[in-house]
Formats: structure tokens, sequence, C-alpha cells
């Protein structure tokens, strides 16, 4: 009689359910998965008098992971993005695991030693209507894959991630009061970056990996032209009269669940400064209200998770 169980697991298969597993533990369903590729470059030599280059593989590399996730990560993932924003990077083992349609584990990718090298928050817009992910880079130091058995593990939760949606925000700022802050209409991406720096050693069949500066973004919102008045008056003592002590800012964005009460996230800021302010273009046929883009940067940024997120 025929091995069935043996037969299915030697088919092609469809994985619409990915989690990721950090030191043994699920935190959570991906939305998307991509990277984590196996790579060499081919090394060529060419020796005495003969013709031909002799070729042979060089290091192993193991390519960036990017993962898209909602707000339903377990709380161990969120300490890995805090401590890396915080600038007290973490190595964490783990592996991206894809189950079938009948909960069977298929394949798992396993890796070692990872650092996150990027974060990005999507942009946030009042008007938005479609639930938005968070993006996550992190770059592993060793990878291995194997075939998950067929063994009915399925995910811890099996229930779909909890998307935000990109209209539910809350914006604050030192020293401006909230009529100033509450009619901001949009906040442009915000991308923090964790330099990852390669290094090779010796005889090593793959390089470590090491870890550089934190790049934190610019911070770019958007208001009504109407509403401008108190950033152009920051622009005037920050940049125009050179006036820097006393006029930088600290400030925090929160993300808030449909309910627009319940926290999902925080991140704060210090040190922001206006950097630039961009007027709509005049045209005499448009019927959308004219805004201004607002430049700053910022020289530090910390995160928080909150309860929506657990």
């Amino acid at each position: 009689m025929p091995n069935l169980g043996a037969e299915k697991q030697s088919r092609a298969f469809t994985a619409t359910r990915f989690v990721l597993e950090l030191d043994g533990q699920q935190v959570g369903l991906l939305n998307s998965v991509d990277g984590g590729h196996f790579k060499s470059e081919s090394i060529g030599e060419q020796v005495g008098s003969e013709g031909l280059v002799t070729r042979y593989p060089g290091r192993q590399k193991f390519e960036d992971i990017t993962v898209q996730v909602g707000t339903s990560m377990a709380p161990g993932f969120w300490k890995w993005l805090q401590a890396s924003i915080d600038n007290k990077y973490e190595r964490r083992n783990g592996a991206i695991v894809a189950f079938d349609f009948d909960g069977a584990e298929r394949s798992r990718r396993t890796f070692k030693d990872a650092l996150i090298a990027e974060i990005q928050f999507p942009a946030l817009d009042a008007k938005a209507k479609t639930p938005a992910a968070l993006t996550v880079k992190f770059a592993p130091e060793w990878m291995e894959y194997t075939t998950g058995g067929g063994k009915k593990a399925g995910p811890a939760d099996t229930t779909k991630q909890k998307l935000f949606v990109p209209a539910n925000f809350r914006l604050t700022l030192e020293k401006f009061d909230r009529e100033s802050t509450r009619w901001v209409t949009k906040i442009e991406a915000l991308t923090i970056k964790q330099n990852v720096i390669t290094n090779p050693i010796g005889n090593e069949l793959w390089p470590r990996k090491e870890v550089g500066r934190v790049e934190y973004p610019n911070l770019s919102i958007h208001v009504p032209e109407t509403y401008a008045g108190p950033y152009l008056k920051w622009w005037e003592k920050l940049v125009g009269k050179g006036e820097h002590n006393g006029n930088e800012v600290t400030g925090s964005l929160e993300l808030l669940a449909s309910d627009l009460t319940t926290i999902l996230m925080t991140l704060s800021f210090t040190g922001v400064g206006i950097t630039g302010l961009t007027f709509d273009k005049h045209d005499a046929g448009a019927e959308a209200l004219r805004s201004v883009k607002v430049d700053m940067y910022c020289e530090g940024m910390t995160f928080k998770p909150g309860k929506g997120t657990q």
C-alpha cells in the first residue's frame, strides 16, 4: 500500500502561512517574506601559461530577510525592534517556517546571530482607508534550509495579523499646542537603518556581521496652509535668526487602533529642528486644499510598543 503521507510531502505545495520564530518561540504570523537567499561569488584563478581559468566558489553569503508584519506580533519581537532603535542591538537566532493549508510544516529557514538592519514605519494619511504593515529587514550571519517533514505543528495563533489603518495617528511636538498638530494630514514613511558591516575573518566559511551606526530619518509632515503659521515662526527663530539654543523640541508619534484611544506603538523624537517648508504649486485649476510640507531633522528616536500589540 502506498505511503500517502510521504507522497504528499514530495509534492509541490502552496504556503500561505509563514511564521517567525525567535529563540525557539513562535512570535507571530508574517504577511510576506522576501530575501534570505544563499549566494556565493565565482573566483577565477589563472595558473602559469594555461589558457583556462580555474574557478571555484568563494565564501557563502546569506542575504538579508525582509518581512512585513502587522501589530499582533509577540512581545519578544517588539523588544528586538526596541533594542535596535535604542542603539542597544541584540543578536537573535530563529527561523522562517512555512506551513501548507493543512497546517503541516513544509520548510524551515533557520538563521543565527541576526541583526536588525532596517525598520520602516508606513506613511500615515488622514484620508487612508487601506490597512498598512511594518517592514522589517534583518541580516542573518548564518542560515540553513531544511524540509519540515510534514509534522502538524501549525502556527500557535492561526488568526490573521491585525493591521492598523494609517489614518489613525496622533502627533505631538513640544512647545506646539494641540491645535497646531491636530491638523497634520500626512506623515511620510519613517525608515530607521542600522548599518550592518560585513567582516570576513581568515578561512571562515562565511563572513561575520557587525553593527555600525544607527541612522534616524527626517520627519516630514503635511499641514493645511491655513495652519502653517506656528511652523513659519519656528523657521524664523531656528533658521532665519539662527537661534539654535532652546528652539529644538522633542515630540512623539502614536499609532492608534480603530477606537482611536488604544495606543499600538509610540515613536519618540529628541533634538527635533525644522529644515524646510515646501508650499504646494500654485495652479488656477486645482480643487484640492493647499498644504505645506514641513521637513524636520531629529537627533534621536526611541520606540515603545503599546497594549494594542500584545
